[in-house]
């Protein structure tokens, strides 16, 4: 059915292309003399041809700009200059608001785009304002950008009678580019107009249309530019100071307290076009806190990347995605086979002692290199390596006496990712390899670690016509991990295999193997542009299938396929700027046939004509069988269900923009919650951003995972009884974010989030059934069951006579974490931070909520504090 159905709307899809107005060529200006840097248009270069009749992509597709714009584009030997006149009849309007480096706010801008390589999938962009704020970012997948690369370069702007103008001065070996006499480039420029909610481009692309990058007006005139060598240098000071709750008798404590560290990174430009990175001893401790999260599933949490050297240009070492400009997952996303903060993690090992323990939170880094850039017209190269010590921690033995115990070995980290196009950049294959290699020496790490761990992949995409209207993107991937045989049982249990399944099929546990391999496949259809909308896609994942020791995986043993149509309005009518809606269907399988997930999903968008916007989400779960839901035991047969929600904005040019959102959501079981957010974004002032945003949940699970039992003689569900309970949980949390801007180069922001999750459990019971959803209530048909305060336990009597116990699972965790962070750029490239952050936890009265004594606990509570100062000095060595 749902190949009919693509093949129907491959049929009557495809709608006709907008027109794009593509300018003829124009020239770069090489400059005869030098200009002075002052954001002040007044040379006499600028009397030479230049850039404008911009038209607006909003709010009137189509339209002349209402405000004109001439920008020019100059060079010498060792700078491009951009430099633009932007009229404006009301200049006292103008937004002239302040944000710290790379930091958005909505204001007036203005964007130079370019593409230096020309190959029409590739870019950067460089942003500035009337206050003097700069963004910068590359381009890639020809439409999509990250803000994460940090170059070097100046702006000067001001505000004059008739506008405002800008100019951006950029070091030609801050670009990448192919050499050579007579460059071409692709260029585009933009300009925002904050009051009028305006955006208007030299190229403008119009919303029905895909891609970016490559419609970008020509640039030629480049003639004879030669980058110099590029060799920086960017070394680094940090002193810490800890003042943590610890023992008073801990000897460890005071020689942790106060830590100097120093290293610095380097980038070599090995010519026009690739760069080398390099690290000794690289400080990747991060500025910003992990907000608090309470994890009841089995499966890992996720964290924000928020080291410089791995956020910087992650984009390149992407796999999966490309050619298409939409990716749908439904469960089943592309895998995400680097995650980096596997590198400098906390060292996996444990200690077994009653008394002091010295243990590392983190692996120090000894040295990391990453190269970048394009080889050739047609291939482009990512690579990373990194290695990390073998990590010791101290103990003091209660009798006094002192040794080391080794918890991470020497391991070395790899990525190599590759990719070529064909076809003036119609088509392209890539290929990823990611390596661990550790050197383990002892029994313990040998049989919790693996000796070695590989990811090999492949994939491509091609558009199917000539219009680029559709694209097929596909990935193939095998795995291949080795070890001890400890090792190897361990990971045929994890959450994603559940290999040890009593009533599993094929895939069962197997104590004697030393590696373990798997593959991954995935085939994607995207209609990328038009008011009709398809996407499809189906893949599948084997069961030993293993990228956990460089990537982070939540999945395996999986076959997946949906199907999603919708339609786009991107005209305004009487009452909407625009709409969308999607109706889409999924479904997931084990390789032993069952169905694992099965539902269908409705999400629409609306935009108001006053800026205004609101959506809606549905999603109807269909019965489905779950082999993870009683995490090793037996599979169990879980309800339909459904899921709702409802979100809504303001119009974000105001001083005050409010975003709300509910969520509910309810099974046949008789399961429900709520969830309300409120989020709210107040500007004061041109240089102060304030946002709050609280939230509220509270949930009903009648059937939450508590425990395992072993007893031999329960037969109908194999030896073990899985205990489940009603789990009544509320969650209660804010973030606020301050930030105060001095100027572009100097900022004040501070983060606070107060978290709250208390959860009773009650109405204890098993499961009964294997393949249903029979359970057997405890203290019915026979049994028994009591609890003991003094041991803070249930007791239980079954109705066949066995007695067993379990923990009280109850909870209520709260916690407040704070940060502030001074950030001054001296000069650009060189960075002052002086960082305080605070935190504090407290554990007391489980399962029951009191919002005011929990607030008065937490806060009794005694907070670690840590102080920071990192200077960072940039040096351009040639």
């Amino acid at each position: 059915m749902q190949i009919i159905l693509v093949v129907f709307v491959w049929l009557i899809g495809s709608a006709v292309a907008a027109e794009i107005r593509k300018p003829e060529s124009q020239s770069a200006i090489p400059l005869k003399s030098e200009i002075i840097f002052d954001g002040i248009i007044s040379e006499t270069v600028y009397s030479e041809q230049y850039f404008g009749n911009f038209t607006q992509r909003e709010p009137n597709e189509g339209k002349p700009a209402t405000e004109n714009t001439f920008a020019w584009v100059l060079y010498d030997k060792d700078y491009i200059y951009i430099s633009a006149k932007l009229k404006d009849s009301e200049p006292d309007k103008i937004d002239r608001s302040i944000a710290r480096r790379d930091s958005w706010v909505e204001s007036d801008w203005f964007v130079f785009y370019v593409d230096p390589y020309n190959d029409n999938k590739t870019g950067y962009f460089f942003a500035t304002n009337p206050g003097g704020s700069m963004l910068d970012g590359v381009l890639y997948n020809d439409s999509w950008d990250d803000n994460t690369w940090d170059g070097i370069w100046e702006s000067k702007c001001r505000v004059t009678d008739e506008g405002w103008e800008t100019e951006i001065r950029i070091p030609i070996n801050q670009l990448r580019f192919r050499e050579s006499e007579n460059m071409v480039w692709g260029v585009n420029f933009e300009r925002r107009i904050k009051r009028k909610n305006e955006s208007a481009y030299f190229v403008m692309v119009p919303k029905k249309e895909s891609g970016f990058v490559s419609h970008f007006a020509k640039m030629d005139g480049l003639t004879g530019i030669k980058p110099s060598a590029r060799f920086e240098a960017l070394p680094y000071i940090v002193q810490k100071a800890q003042y943590l709750q610890h023992d008073s008798n801990d000897p460890f404590y005071s020689g942790n307290q106060y830590r100097t560290t120093f290293g610095g990174d380097f980038k070599i430009g090995l010519n026009s076009s690739v760069n080398l990175d390099l690290s000794i001893n690289p400080d990747f401790g991060q500025v910003e806190v992990d907000p608090a999260v309470l994890n009841l599933s089995a499966f890992e949490t996720y964290y924000e990347e928020k080291r410089p050297f791995f956020v910087e240009g992650a984009s390149i070492l992407q796999f999966g995605f490309g050619g298409s400009n939409n990716f749908w997952g439904f469960n089943f996303g592309i895998p995400n086979f680097f995650y980096s903060r596997r590198i400098g993690r906390q060292p996996q090992g444990s200690v077994d002692t009653e008394g002091y323990v010295d243990q590392p939170t983190e692996t120090r880094i000894l040295g990391a290199a990453k190269i970048t850039g394009k080889i050739n017209d047609s291939w482009s190269l990512g690579a990373l390596s990194s290695v990390t010590e073998r990590t010791y921690a101290e103990v003091s033995e209660p009798s006094g006496l002192r040794h080391s115990q080794e918890i991470e070995p020497l391991t070395h980290y790899g990525v190599f990712r590759t990719k070529r196009e064909f076809g003036d950049g119609n088509s392209s294959v890539g290929f990823l390899l990611t390596t661990v290699n550790r050197n383990l020496r002892t029994e313990e790490l040998s049989n919790s670690l693996s000796k070695q761990a590989y990811v090999f992949g492949v994939d491509g995409w091609t558009f199917l016509d000539n219009e680029k209207t559709y694209v097929i993107t596909g990935v193939a991937a095998g795995s291949y991990v080795s070890g001890t045989s400890e090792y190897m049982k361990e990971l045929q249990q994890r959450p994603y295999r559940y290999f040890q399944r009593p009533d599993a099929g094929k895939y069962r546990i197997d104590s004697t193997i030393t590696d373990l391999s798997g593959w991954f496949s995935r085939i994607m259809l995207n209609k990328q542009k038009g008011n009709f909308y398809v996407n499809a896609a189906i893949g599948a994942i084997s069961p030993g299938f293993e990228y956990n020791d460089l990537g982070l995986q939540g999945m395996g043993n999986r076959i997946n396929g949906h199907l999603v149509l919708g339609y786009r309005w991107f005209e305004p009518d009487s009452t909407f700027r625009s709409k969308s809606i999607y109706l889409s269907h999924f479904r997931n399988f084990n390789f032993e046939g069952n169905a694992i997930s099965n539902g269908a999903m409705l999400t629409s968008n609306f935009q108001f004509l006053n800026y205004y916007g609101m959506s809606f989400q549905a999603f109807l779960d269909f019965p489905y069988y779950s082999p993870t839901f009683t995490r090793g035991g037996p599979i169990m047969k879980r309800p339909e269900g459904y899921y709702l929600s409802v979100s809504g904005y303001s119009d974000n040019r105001k001083p005050l923009v409010a975003y709300l959102s509910y969520n509910y959501s309810s099974d046949r079981m008789g399961s429900y919650g709520n969830s309300i957010s409120f989020d709210t974004e107040w500007h004061p002032a041109t240089n102060i951003s304030v946002t709050l945003g609280p939230s509220i949940s509270r949930e009903i699970e009648k059937t939450q995972w508590v425990t395992a039992i072993d007893d031999s003689g329960f037969e109908p569900t194999f030896g073990k009884r899985y205990i489940f309970g009603e789990l009544s949980q509320t969650y209660i949390s804010a973030t606020l974010r301050i930030n105060y801007a001095f100027s572009p180069s100097m900022s004040l922001q501070a983060y606070l989030q107060p978290f709250f999750a208390v959860g009773n459990y009650s109405k204890f019971k098993q499961f009964r059934t294997p393949s249903t959803m029979d359970f057997m209530d405890f203290g019915k048909s026979g049994s028994t069951i009591s609890f003991n305060k003094e041991n803070d336990q249930y007791n239980i009597r079954s109705a066949e006579g066995s007695e067993f116990s379990f923990s009280n699972p109850d909870f209520n965790f709260k916690s407040f974490r704070a940060n502030l962070i001074f950030r001054w750029e001296v000069q650009s490239g060189s960075v002052l931070y002086l960082v305080w952050t605070h935190s504090r936890a407290n554990f007391d009265h489980p399962g029951d909520y009191k919002f005011g004594r929990d607030f008065s606990n937490l806060f009794s509570a005694a907070p670690d504090n840590i102080f920071l100062a990192k200077f960072s000095y940039w040096f351009n060595m040639f």
